[in-house]
């Protein structure tokens, strides 16, 4: 047994850029399901099929359902393989992401003597190795915009009518406004409903929109089966939230005479005790995080998810515009 879990699974992608260099640009954002499953039917081919044999559609057809609110609910994994959904489970995401970072050097405490070290009792007593205190200044100045999403998680029926969705976990847009030009005289941090009842022109405040998804589908094309119940549309958008954000190659590392104070403690970045910290580069972090399943959850047990509610296809394509060169698009950090 186990369950759904509100906290995803994350999937991160790595774009090497330059120190002090203002990029701004169109993410895109692919997640499908894994063509491991592409030797099952689709849903459309699975419904024609039950048609024309005359055998109905089974409502009990689609087993554990996926779409559950976001507690975590103790039942097998379901999986998708069964589900015949094979290409209709996608998720595409569109983002305008702009920024950079600082990198400088630390900020090091005092250096430790040998004969300190050695007298307060730290294991490692290497002189000009460590110091009272490391402070990073080096800041992240990433902002992103999600400008459409679209999937199948809600019905094929009539444009602008009672479209049924499902299943979808919504992504948040937010956006500032003030009501009138200029540098004062306006809050737009404070909630839209701060300005309730001001005026009908009032439009300043902190708005926020929750994207499940975006797009018209048009009944000109193939494909004339009814999705538009709940029942015989289990899509799934595997989606759950995206970060971006950027991270430095950086590592403080610490040692301990046994106390708990403060002074207890000293720090190093030397390469030689494990440490590093790198003034030439930093990445880009695409945090894409899915719906997972704890395979070990229990019902009253912490839960994180330890594996996706399918396997998964994910792909970045980052089209920046600014002060950088190439890219390189990594499934881990680069170091160097």
């Amino acid at each position: 047994m186990g369950g759904y879990v509100s906290t995803p699974l994350s999937i991160k992608k790595y774009i090497k850029v330059p120190p002090r260099k203002l990029i701004s640009g169109f993410l895109h954002i692919n997640v499908i399901n894994h063509e491991d499953n592409d030797s099952y039917e689709d849903a459309y081919t699975w419904y024609r099929n039950k048609l024309a044999s005359g055998s109905g559609i089974d409502d009990d057809w689609h087993g554990a359902n996926p779409f559950l609110d976001q507690a975590a609910s103790n039942f097998d994994d379901a999986g998708r393989t069964d589900k015949k959904l094979s290409f209709g489970d996608y998720d595409c995401l569109l983002f305008w992401v702009a920024g950079g970072m600082t990198l400088q050097e630390p900020i090091m405490g005092d250096i430790v003597a040998g004969l300190n070290l050695a007298g307060e009792s730290f294991p490692d007593t290497t002189a000009d190795t460590w110091y009272r205190s490391i402070d990073d200044y080096c800041q992240n100045f990433m902002k992103y915009d999600l400008i459409s999403r679209i999937n199948n998680g809600y019905g094929h029926g009539a444009l602008m009518g009672d479209e049924l969705y499902s299943g979808t976990v919504p992504i948040t847009k937010n956006e500032f406004r003030a009501d009138q030009a200029g540098i004062s005289g306006h809050n737009c941090a404070a909630s839209a409903a701060a300005y309730a009842g001001l005026s009908h022109n009032t439009h300043g405040g902190h708005f926020e929109k929750h994207i499940m998804s975006c797009g018209s589908y048009s009944t000109s094309g193939d494909g004339d089966e009814d999705l538009t119940a709940g029942n015989k549309n289990t899509f799934f958008p595997p989606v759950q939230s995206v970060e971006v954000y950027g991270q430095h190659h950086l590592n403080i590392v610490s040692q301990n005479n046994g106390g708990s104070d403060p002074e207890d403690y000293v720090y190093t970045i030397l390469p030689s005790k494990g440490g590093y910290h790198s003034k030439d580069f930093w990445n880009l972090v695409i945090d894409i995080k899915m719906r997972g399943f704890d395979d070990g959850w229990t019902s009253g047990s912490p839960s994180q998810a330890d594996m996706e509610w399918f396997k998964s296809r994910t792909n970045v394509f980052f089209q920046p515009f600014g002060e950088t060169a190439s890219f390189l698009i990594s499934d881990t950090a680069h170091t160097s």
